[in-house]
C-alpha cells in the first residue's frame, strides 16, 4: 500500500544528541533567549510542510518551548494573531516567545508549550469553558483592526472548500483502493455538495444574523488543551493557521457524534449567548442555534476538502472512516436547517 507523502510518525521521537545543530534550536538562537540549548528535542510532528518540536527546559523559568515550523503564509497568520490581536483581548492565551523567518519559504514560531491536558467536548465543563472563551473573543475581537485584515472567514471561504472536494473525490472515485461502499458514501457527499450550492443563498442569509469578528477556523478537540490552577480551569487554544475575519459561525459548530477524538469542539450555545447577547442584543437563542447549525455545514465542508486530499493514495481505511462520520454529521446539519423544505 502507498501512503500519503508525510503521514504522522506513529510515536513521538526524543533527541539528546548534537542538539545546537538540530534546525529547531539553530532558528531558537536567532531570539536571542536566555537559554539556547535545550536538555532534548522532541519531535511532535514531522512532514514535508510543517513541524513541530518540544524543547525542553529553554523556556521561562526552565520550561518548555514548542518550536513550529510552516510555510510563510500561514505562519504569518499566526504571527499576527499572536503579535496583534490576542494581546488585545480579555482571554487566556498562550506565551508566544517569537517569528523567525528561515527563507522565502518556511516561518518558525515559539510558543508556550500548552501541556498536556486535553480538551473533551464529552465534559460538559469544558463545553461550557470553550463556550464562554469564544463569546468574549467574538465579541472583543470585532474592535481589533488586526482581526479585519485577516483572510475572508465568512461563507466565501467554504464555497471555496464545498468545489474543490466536489472536485478532488470526483477525480479519486476509479481509486482502486476504494470498495464499492466506499465510492457510494463519496458519491453522496458529492450529492450532498451539489444540493448546498444549491441553497448557498440561504446558507449566507442564516450568517447575516451575527457580525463579523475574528474566527479560530479550526476549534477542535486537537487544537485545544486545559489548564487548572488556583485560579481554575482555563482553555488555551493553539494553531489560528486557519484563522480569519468573518462570521464565527464554525467555531460554534456542534456534533451529533460526540467523542474525544472530535469532529468539533461543540461549545455549549446556550453558555455562549448568554456571554454575547449584552453585546449583540439582536440575536436570541433560536438564531444562534441556526448559526452554530450553520458552522457545522461549514465545519463539515473543510474537513472534507482537507481530507479528499489523500484520497490520491491507496491507503484509503482511515481517510473513509473520517468521510463516513463527514457524511453523518453533514446530513444531520442539511435536515436540522431544513434547507430541503
Amino acid at each position: 500500500m502507498i501512503k500519503p507523502p508525510g503521514s504522522k510518525r506513529a510515536t513521538t521521537e526524543i533527541i539528546r544528541a548534537n542538539l545546537p545543530e538540530h534546525p529547531a534550536v539553530k532558528a531558537w538562537r536567532e531570539l536571542r533567549p536566555t537559554r539556547i540549548v535545550p536538555d532534548s528535542v522532541e519531535i511532535l510532528k514531522e512532514r514535508k510542510k510543517s513541524a513541530v518540536y518540544r524543547l525542553e527546559g529553554v523556556g521561562a523559568g526552565g520550561s518548555t518551548v514548542i518550536a513550529k515550523r510552516c510555510q510563510t503564509p500561514t505562519a504569518l497568520i499566526e504571527r499576527t494573531i499572536y503579535e496583534e490581536v490576542l494581546p488585545h483581548l480579555p482571554i487566556p492565551a498562550l506565551h508566544y516567545y517569537g517569528f523567525i523567518e528561515e527563507d522565502d519559504k518556511f516561518c518558525w514560531l515559539f510558543l508556550e508549550d500548552v501541556g498536556r491536558e486535553r480538551f473533551s467536548p464529552l465534559i460538559e465543563e469544558h463545553r461550557a469553558l470553550a463556550a464562554r472563551w469564544l463569546g468574549l473573543m467574538h465579541t472583543s475581537a470585532a474592535r481589533v483592526a488586526a482581526a479585519a485584515c485577516l483572510p475572508d472567514g465568512g461563507p466565501g471561504r467554504y464555497m471555496e472548500h464545498l468545489r474543490s472536494a466536489r472536485h478532488t473525490i470526483l477525480r479519486n472515485l476509479t481509486n482502486p483502493g476504494l470498495s464499492a461502499d466506499d465510492v457510494a458514501v463519496l458519491e453522496t457527499i458529492v450529492s450532498q455538495c451539489d444540493f448546498l450550492e444549491s441553497r448557498w443563498s440561504q446558507v449566507e442569509q442564516c450568517c447575516e444574523a451575527m457580525p463579523p469578528t475574528l474566527v479560530h477556523g479550526d476549534f477542535t478537540g486537537k487544537n485545544l488543551r486545559v489548564r487548572t490552577g488556583q485560579a481554575g480551569i482555563a482553555l488555551l487554544p493553539f494553531d489560528w493557521e486557519c484563522a480569519g475575519w468573518g462570521i464565527p459561525a464554525t467555531d460554534l459548530a456542534q456534533s451529533a457524534r460526540r467523542s474525544k477524538r472530535g469532529f468539533s469542539a461543540s461549545p455549549d450555545v446556550v453558555t455562549y449567548w448568554s456571554v454575547v447577547r449584552d453585546h449583540w442584543p439582536s440575536l436570541d437563542l433560536q438564531v444562534m442555534r441556526g448559526v452554530a447549525n450553520c458552522g457545522k455545514t461549514f465545519r463539515c465542508l473543510a474537513s472534507i476538502n482537507w481530507t479528499a486530499q489523500s484520497l490520491a493514495y491507496e491507503w484509503v481505511e482511515s481517510v473513509m472512516c473520517d468521510m463516513r462520520i463527514y457524511h453523518i454529521e453533514m446530513l444531520d446539519a442539511i435536515q436540522a436547517a431544513g434547507w430541503g423544505d
